[in-house]
């Protein structure tokens, strides 16, 4: 894996956390992003399972070895939080949430991480060949928004995610999708 930390586009800075390879997301930064996470709101959308719920939790999951995370900045301002996890291969399991500094340049943003994310080569090769998610039925807009960036939406799951719903943990479906490097050649 290329030295993340040193990736900069015109655009957009990446800051990554890739275990035994780059880690440039300081704890600092990782307690600016709860921060942000909390204050928007988007805690519960994004942890819905209810298993992150304080900054402490959230550091140490970001930091685990199973997780690779990457955060896009533009002038500063924190943009969107991607990590990858349940590795199949070349393969990851994707979970992102975007930021309100993001607003306006959702697509653009996404787009850049995904082709960042798909097209970054270690030794020659590609470092990623598919990247596949699990997103609840409910969370209509993020299903528009991922098919609208390439992703496939493949099939309903049902009960297949948890909700933490006060004390009670309840199942709902999700859709699990995917996007493979040939899918977004396709919509250029």
């Amino acid at each position: 894996m290329p030295n993340v930390s040193s990736v900069l586009s015109c655009k957009y800075e990446i800051r990554a956390h890739i275990p035994h390879h780059t880690s440039c997301l300081t704890e600092q930064e990782l307690e600016t992003i709860w921060q942000t996470l909390c204050k928007e709101g988007k805690k519960e959308i994004v942890f819905y399972d209810g298993e992150i719920n304080k900054k402490s939790d959230f550091i140490q999951f970001m930091q685990d070895d199973m997780n690779y995370v990457y955060a896009a900045y533009e002038g500063g301002e924190l943009l969107a939080l991607v990590w990858l996890n349940n590795f199949l291969g070349r393969c990851g399991m994707i979970h992102f949430t975007m930021f309100y500094n993001s607003k306006g340049k959702e697509y653009d943003i996404a787009s850049f991480l995904l082709n960042f994310l798909l097209f970054s080569k270690s030794e020659g090769e590609f470092c990623f060949d598919a990247l596949y998610g699990l997103t609840p039925r409910v969370y209509r807009h993020a299903l528009h928004f991922i098919e609208k960036l390439g992703f496939r939406l493949v099939t309903e799951m049902p009960s297949s995610v948890f909700f933490q719903k006060k004390k009670k943990k309840c199942l709902k479906s999700a859709v699990f999708s995917i996007v493979r490097r040939e899918y977004l050649k396709m919509l250029k």
